[in-house]
């Protein structure tokens, strides 16, 4: 019995242009060379000035293969340049502020987590079945912190070098005049605590968080300098009584490890903590109430669902939970501090 072939698909029923969905493809990579970049050293061993390739890839105890095949990636990504086909290399101008170990504007802390904790499609599918944090299996993050210093240590220090530039730009956005004290709960490193310290001589602030973590902040404190003007308290932030008597709260990255419902309960105990008047600052990057970005937000969002059991809030989101943990609803405004980073202000009724 014959059977008729089916007719061969028209070519030009296909879109001749896929880049937009390959780029989403490949986009992982990026965090991997990255991620791989600053473990090895790369960026810090170009930090002095432009190196010849070979020499900087013997130097590494890299091949020369893999080596290129990393260099062409991080080039075609603009964190390295070359004007002479890759024989000599030096970093673009934002990897020497942001990728240099010691630098200001340090993110090799947060890029280096991607090693042990990329998020892998695998990842992000058991998440999405799980709905709870997953990160360290069974374990929550924190508890897992609280039994293990040193995993404990290496977030912290994550956290300090994703946290100190928007630390900064909140220090510089917000009127502190007038706060003689900042109350910094989950304050971990004390970036918040040392940038709004720095720039507001007047200020002191104390930073509230786990016992593992307490220690870890006196010695950020201790190397900028202001020990005299950031301590510590050491507490659960849930099970405990906040401490009293401070002019401002602060919460920069804590209600977006949590449920909506939970971070109104950590809203009503600022409230609570704070006198008639009071300052609340929610310190977070936040989506668009559409839902529809910013990219890298929205992205990020997808990082809370493996670490979390929270999620990236939107600033109408935030206002409603603000709102009914007794603060003035007169009183709340969004001010952008840094680059994604926006501040939610409150002040407790009078």
């Amino acid at each position: 019995m014959e059977t008729s072939r089916p007719p061969a698909p028209d070519p030009r029923a296909f879109p001749r242009d896929d880049r937009r969905i390959y780029d989403f493809y490949v986009a992982g990579r990026q965090s991997a060379a990255l991620a791989v970049g600053v473990r090895l050293g790369l960026f810090d061993a170009l930090a002095p000035g432009p190196r010849v390739a070979a020499e900087l890839s013997a130097s590494l105890d890299l091949r020369p293969r893999p080596f290129r095949s990393l260099v062409i990636a991080l080039r075609a990504m603009r964190v390295l340049e070359s004007d002479d086909g890759g024989e000599t290399l030096r970093l673009a101008p934002d990897a020497a502020e942001y990728l240099v170990r010691g630098r200001p504007g340090w993110l090799g802390g947060l890029v280096d987590l991607e090693i042990e904790h990329f998020l892998s499609p695998q990842a992000l599918l058991d998440a999405l079945r799980k709905d709870d944090s997953s990160v360290y299996g069974d374990t929550d993050p924190w508890d897992a912190h609280e039994a293990d210093p040193e995993q404990a240590r290496r977030f912290t220090a994550a956290m300090h070098s994703v946290s100190e530039r928007p630390a900064a730009g909140l220090a510089e956005a917000i009127d502190f005049s007038g706060v003689r004290s900042v109350l910094d709960v989950g304050g971990g490193s004390g970036a918040l605590s040392i940038a709004i310290a720095r720039a507001w001589p007047d200020t002191t602030c104390t930073v509230y968080d786990l016992p593992v973590v307490c220690p870890l902040a006196e010695e950020y404190a201790r190397s900028a300098g202001l020990s005299d003007r950031v301590s510590t308290v050491a507490g659960d932030m849930f099970a405990d009584a906040w401490p009293s008597g401070h002019d401002a709260i602060l919460l920069s990255q804590i209600l977006h490890d949590w449920p909506l419902d939970l971070g109104v309960d950590l809203l009503r105990k600022a409230c609570a903590a704070l006198a008639p008047g009071g300052l609340l600052l929610v310190h977070e990057k936040l989506v668009d109430d559409d839902g529809r970005g910013p990219l890298a937000n929205a992205l990020v969002n997808l990082d809370m669902l493996v670490w979390t059991r929270g999620q990236q809030y939107s600033e109408a989101e935030l206002r409603r939970s603000i709102r009914t943990s007794g603060f003035a609803e007169s009183s709340i405004r969004r001010v952008p501090t840094a680059g994604y980073w926006s501040a939610v202000l409150a002040r407790k009724a009078s």
